[in-house]
């Protein structure tokens, strides 16, 4: 499902010129925008993908250095 929306996409970019081929505009257009929100959604699910990338990154290291400064303190209190 990773690359689903390109091939989609381009299957109704195709389509769209077949239709402008035979002169068919009204019917290019509405297969062309379809070809254009296809290719949004792409973009639309890499973004999402980065955005959750990043997410677990910066949830790691917050994580991390939470921990460390628990550390510190459990130390500061007993001695």
């Amino acid at each position: 499902m990773k690359s689903l929306w390109v091939p989609i996409a381009a299957v109704f970019t195709v389509v769209a010129i077949v239709l402008v081929i035979q002169s068919k505009f009204e019917a290019a257009f509405v297969v062309a925008a379809v070809g254009t929100v296809a290719w949004f959604l792409n973009y639309r699910q890499q973004v999402k993908t980065r955005l959750r990338g990043f997410e677990d990154e910066e949830d790691g290291s917050f994580n991390q250095g939470r921990e460390a400064d628990e550390e510190q303190d459990t130390e500061d209190s007993l001695s």
